[in-house]
């Protein structure tokens, strides 16, 4: 009797794992995929332009990693296993380790979703969306890598790092310069005036800066300067008391406090709000792709993440109001 419920057992547990891998193989699986994928974009740029995480909100965000980890195919769990690993211990974390932990996982996040989306949309043989998603990909990562060399030039100069502020006035133009590139691509009028927004900080740090570092290269040329030798006091004579300090002064110690007028948490700020355009522009690309798509309804997904109303779904409710 014994062998027979040993028996049927196992038959139960060989049949359950061949229904699993013919679940698997369901078409709409990806598309499952994808929808959460979408739901994560929309929840991180809710998070990126918060200073600290709230735990249930922190939570929710590890749920969802579960739940694509879930989702993902078999080549894939590793990335997805990756960024549970970035963020399971965020809130441990100062405020600037939680900001580059967040930026890491933004960028691994763009990765993933370029895991997903070009297989979707090669399967279904629609040339014309690969070609959009690839064009905005492609600027929205520039932007992402102009940004991540914009946050360490700014951690460098709140460190005092020799030649920081030149390298950091250099990342601010490059910034600039993605930003304008990614308003070539049709965006909605409050993503433009977001961006528009982000530039004009961005024009104005550079701007005081430039003012402040005029003034510094003109003493340090002066302190440097080596007298005529017809400047050359008697020996009877003694040099003011007044005139001592010229020969202490030391013109980089007054590099830091450019610091102070610009500090690192207004840097790290605007880098988050760099990260939530980069988030949206995304979302909405997605949004796109998958207008034709709609989330399928099935019980076994029922932990699937709420999206946010379609654009135009949002549009119209503003509208009926």
């Amino acid at each position: 009797m014994g062998w027979l419920v040993m028996v049927g057992a196992l038959a139960l547990g060989i049949a359950v794992v061949v229904a699993v891998v013919l679940y698997r193989q369901r078409p709409d699986w990806p598309l499952h995929q994808l929808h959460e994928l979408r739901a994560l974009l929309q929840h991180a740029r809710e998070l990126a332009a918060q200073t600290h995480i709230a735990s249930s909100d922190y939570q929710h965000l590890l749920s969802q990693i579960r739940q694509l980890h879930h989702l993902a195919p078999q080549a894939q769990k590793p990335m997805y296993r990756l960024l549970f690993h970035h963020l399971h211990a965020l809130p441990q974390y100062d405020e600037v380790t939680q900001a580059r932990m967040k930026n890491r996982a933004l960028q691994h996040i763009i990765y993933l979703v370029d895991e997903a989306v070009p297989p979707f949309l090669i399967a279904h043989n629609d040339e014309a969306s690969l070609s959009h998603y690839q064009h905005v990909w492609y600027a929205v990562l520039e932007l992402l890598q102009a940004r991540q060399r914009y946050s360490y030039a700014s951690i460098q100069l709140h460190k005092a790092t020799p030649n920081a502020s030149q390298s950091l006035n250099l990342q601010q133009q490059i910034l600039v310069k993605r930003l304008c590139q990614l308003q070539h691509l049709n965006l909605e009028d409050s993503l433009n005036t977001e961006i528009d927004r982000l530039i004009s900080q961005l024009s104005n740090d550079a701007e005081r800066a430039l003012a402040t570092e005029a003034p510094l290269a003109t003493e340090k040329s002066l302190a440097t300067e080596k007298p005529l030798a017809t400047e050359k006091p008697l020996a009877t004579e003694k040099p003011l008391a007044t005139e001592k300090p010229l020969a202490t002064e030391k013109p980089l110690a007054t590099e830091k406090p450019l610091a102070g007028k610009t500090p690192l948490a207004s840097r790290l700020a605007l880098s988050q709000r760099v990260n939530a355009v980069i988030l949206t522009v995304l979302d909405n690309c997605l949004a796109d792709l998958l207008a034709g798509f709609p989330a399928p309804q099935d019980d076994i997904f029922n932990t699937l993440s709420p999206l946010h109303e379609p654009r135009d779904s949002a549009k119209q409710t503003a509208l009926n109001r």
